[in-house]
C-alpha cells in the first residue's frame, strides 16, 4: 500500500516497489519468446525485439524489461507482478482482461496503447509517454502518474479512484462515465478535457482548477466573456 508520507517536493511517495529478485537470467530468443499461456520467471529481458507478438495468457513475474521493444503486441490476459518496465516501448500494445501488480514504469513510451478491461494496482507510471492511450473499462488502485504526457489519454468507464496524477499533461483527455472520488491532480495541464461532469469527488490544486473550470463551463455550454 502507498505511504502516506511526502517527498522533499512535497509530493506522495510511491506504491510498494516490486519485489525484484536480487539475480536475474538474461532472456534470449528464441527461448524465452512470448507464447501462449507462457510462464517468465525473474527473467530480465533487456533489448530483445517482442514487436507485433499475440499471445494469450502469458505470465511475467519478477521481470525487467529495459528498452525492450513490444510494440503493436497483443497482451490478452497477461498477468504482470512484480515487474520493473524502464525505457521501453509498448507503443501500440493491445492488452485485455490483464493485471498489472506492483510495477514501476520509468520513462517509456505507451503511445495508442489500449489497456481494455485491465487491472492496475500498487503501480508508478514515471517520466512516460502515455498519451492518445486508452484505459476503458479499467480499475486502478494505488497507481500514481508522475510526470507523464497523457494528453489525450481515454479513461472512459474506468475506475481511477484514489488514483494521484502528479506533474502530468492531461490536456484534452477523455473521462467520460469515469469514477474518479478521491483522485488527485496536482501541478497538472487539465484544459480541454471532457467527461468533467465525471470528475466528482476529485481532488485538485489550485493552480490546476482554471484549465478544469474552463472544461466545465464548456461541458455546460456556459459563456465567459471578457
Amino acid at each position: 500500500m502507498p505511504s502516506s508520507n511526502r517527498d522533499r517536493a512535497g509530493r506522495t511517495a510511491r506504491p510498494q516497489a516490486p519485489e525484484i529478485p536480487s539475480e536475474l537470467t538474461e532472456a534470449d530468443l528464441p527461448e524465452h519468446d512470448l507464447r501462449d499461456e507462457g510462464v517468465y520467471l525473474a527473467l530480465a529481458f533487456g533489448g530483445l525485439d517482442l514487436t507485433d507478438r499475440a499471445v494469450l495468457a502469458a505470465e511475467f513475474e519478477g521481470c525487467t524489461f529495459t528498452h525492450t521493444r513490444l510494440t503493436g503486441s497483443n497482451l490478452r490476459g497477461a498477468l504482470l507482478s512484480d515487474v520493473d518496465l524502464k525505457n521501453a516501448d509498448l507503443a501500440g500494445v493491445r492488452v485485455r482482461d490483464a493485471s498489472l501488480t506492483r510495477a514501476t514504469v520509468t520513462g517509456s513510451r505507451l503511445t495508442g496503447s489500449v489497456w481494455s478491461s485491465c487491472t492496475v494496482r500498487d503501480t508508478v507510471f514515471e517520466g512516460c509517454r502515455v498519451d492518445m492511450a486508452s484505459f476503458g473499462y479499467s480499475t486502478f488502485k494505488d497507481v500514481v502518474f508522475r510526470d507523464c504526457n497523457l494528453s489525450e489519454v481515454d479513461f472512459q468507464e474506468a475506475d481511477i479512484r484514489g488514483v494521484r496524477f502528479e506533474g502530468c499533461n492531461l490536456e484534452r483527455a477523455r473521462f467520460h462515465h469515469t469514477r474518479a472520488e478521491k483522485a488527485r491532480f496536482a501541478d497538472c495541464e487539465l484544459f480541454g478535457v471532457t467527461g468533467v461532469e465525471s470528475l466528482k469527488g476529485i481532488s485538485v490544486k489550485t493552480t490546476d482548477a482554471q484549465g478544469l473550470l474552463l472544461a466545465l463551463a464548456n461541458a455546460m455550454s456556459i459563456e465567459i466573456a471578457d
